[in-house]
């Protein structure tokens, strides 16, 4: 490493996969600009980090965990953990001290882990979510909430926005048309695929792609939906279950269910479908986009940025959004693949090196 290099400790959130692997293009530009990265969080996300980055330093520091409800709307259940959330917020603010000590970190970069600033380093938070959607009937509260949010970004060096700065985006309002700190900074789009070509062609392989993503049990649950589907087609398709315990397996019905690859065979395979099916977990859009691919989007029941997303970007006729108690094999055979606005890789990596420049060359 330089002499120049710095000690940067980047700790994504645990809910689903999707903020770790956001963080692994980050990780790997500051690993080339010949900064030391250290990885910080539960064992199964240190594990994804390490398949994809070899090599890398590893340290366990979990924060907080929520598990969604399979019966409560999602808004619910969140509202009930936040006391629980505050703690986790608070205890690893502390926690993170003695880990600036000991490895002697200049910069910090949380994703979407609120307590992870301390005032003698940089601290940087990554978020999408400049304006926290609400369900209907207390949507009077995202506005009111505004200043509340950009009063606490200001505690961050930087905060960075994983999206295009343009009219051409992905998370909508959530971090656009609003007034934001001078501190917040996009970075592109986010995506561990950007290596692998956005729109290639490759012969179509499975009849569907599926993609499930977020926190238990409603991944699980739409897993159970997507798989009995796909079986009654008898036709070659693949799921990617997300983590957790569940074995790989192929069934005899031409369905194969997976629970980690590595990005350049998830990729392959994402290319290699038909059609695509997913939550619209936020940074599974990206790096679908990142690929040239739409999909058929089907949020999470009660969750509110998952059901704004869905609208939105339906509403720009770049994905097809679908109820899950509504999904059947027809929703599936009509789908049709929109087409994605243009994705410049080149464009989209120089938002994110100059952002990093600015943050590590200060």
């Amino acid at each position: 490493m330089p002499a120049t290099g710095k000690n940067i400790l980047v700790c994504p959130l645990a809910w689903g996969a999707g903020h770790t692997t956001r963080m692994i293009p980050v990780m790997r530009e500051l690993i080339s600009m010949g900064h030391n990265v250290i990885a910080g969080g539960e064992i199964w996300q240190n594990e994804l980090v390490s398949r994809e980055i070899p090599g890398i330093m590893c340290i366990h520091f979990p924060g907080f965990n929520i598990r969604y409800s399979s019966y409560l709307p999602q808004y619910l259940k969140i509202i009930l953990s936040l006391p629980l959330f505050f703690y986790h917020t608070i205890t690893e603010h502390f926690r993170l001290r003695k880990i600036i000590r000991q490895y002697n970190i200049d910069i910090t970069i949380s994703d979407s882990r609120p307590g992870l600033r301390n005032r003698k380093i940089k601290s940087v938070l990554v978020t999408h979510m400049l304006r926290i959607p609400f369900p209907k009937g207390f949507r009077v509260l995202e506005n009111l909430l505004l200043p509340f949010i950009r009063a606490f970004l200001k505690n961050f060096t930087f905060c960075l926005v994983p999206d295009l700065p343009g009219e051409i985006n992905l998370s909508g309002d959530l971090s656009h048309n609003l007034p934001l700190p001078g501190n917040v900074r996009y970075t592109g789009i986010l995506s561990r695929f950007s290596d692998y070509g956005n729109g290639k062609e490759r012969k179509k392989e499975y009849r569907c792609v599926a993609i499930m993503s977020g926190p238990s049990p409603q991944r699980e649950m739409l897993t159970g939906i997507i798989s009995s589907l796909l079986r009654k087609t008898g036709r070659k398709s693949v799921i990617f279950a997300g983590p957790g315990k569940r074995k790989a397996e192929l069934t005899g019905d031409g369905l194969q269910i997976i629970c980690t690859e590595s990005s350049g065979e998830m990729a392959e395979k994402i290319l290699s479908g038909e059609i695509i099916v997913t939550r619209p977990g936020y940074t599974t859009l990206m790096e679908l986009y990142s690929l040239g691919r739409s999909a058929l989007i089907i949020p999470t029941p009660g969750q509110p940025e998952q059901e704004y997303l869905a609208g939105y970007l339906s509403g720009r006729g770049w994905f097809v959004k679908a109820e899950q108690n509504r999904l059947d094999a027809v929703t599936l055979e009509d789908f049709s693949e929109p087409l994605l606005p243009f994705y410049s890789p080149e464009e989209n990596r120089d938002l994110l090196v100059k952002v990093l420049k600015e943050l590590t060359d200060q």
